[in-house]
């Protein structure tokens, strides 16, 4: 329950789980899905890249909202990949491309970057006036050998196509990793003690828990 010590947020995302794990924390999130374009630069480390891409999600969104004052201030957005040997990869286009990914990271060692920011928009203020803070949360994840019986089983339940990597770690891919070092909700899409702590940081949050 939200209370006066607790702002409402505006979440600039589509994402299920992370609209899940906000109202989890007590939040009332109005979901407000930023559309830009997600292209790496060709010399952009993959913390580089999310971070970017956190930063412009927010700010499409303060944009957007510039002139509702009647909406909350604070607007959260992230970004999630995994990164495999260098190579980023992030949602599958196909369910061949899931596949792909799933064989490469089979019985190895993988890591997964979430980005994060908050946007202070300013309500009614110039664009000048807005605040803007992020983080990027890394973990290292084990996933287990598996057989092309496993892989495309898993990828045909649907659940790979709409998450970095290829698998939801919260649901039916949980039973593909072995071990985790570091946030599992970074794995899961959003690191909420980081999220909660920068949010307190900004003076955006007076008292936690909500």
């Amino acid at each position: 329950m939200i209370t006066a010590t607790s702002p409402q947020v505006v979440l600039a995302s589509g994402s299920p789980r992370r609209l899940e794990l906000m109202e989890r924390l007590g939040f009332e999130p109005l979901v407000y899905k930023s559309d830009i374009e997600e292209v790496r630069g060709a010399d952009e480390s993959p913390e580089a890249y999310t971070l970017r891409l956190a930063r412009e999600k927010g700010a499409a969104v303060a944009e957007a909202l510039a002139d509702r004052r009647d909406l909350p201030g604070w607007v959260l957005s992230a970004d999630t990949i995994v990164v495999f040997e260098g190579d980023v990869l992030e949602k599958p286009v196909d369910a061949a491309d899931a596949e792909a990914m799933l064989r490469r990271m089979a019985g190895k060692r993988h890591e997964v970057v979430t980005a994060y920011c908050w946007t202070w928009r300013a309500p009614g203020q110039p664009a000048s006036a807005r605040v803007q803070e992020a983080r990027a949360v890394r973990a290292d994840v084990w996933m287990r050998e598996l057989s092309e019986e496993h892989i495309v089983r898993y990828v045909a339940s649907g659940e790979p196509m709409d998450k970095a990597g290829s698998y939801g770690i919260q649901d039916l891919g949980g039973a593909l990793v072995r071990r985790i070092e570091g946030s599992y909700f970074c794995v899961v899409g959003l690191p909420v003690c980081e999220v909660v702590e920068t949010l307190e940081a900004l003076g955006g949050l007076k008292g936690f828990p909500l």
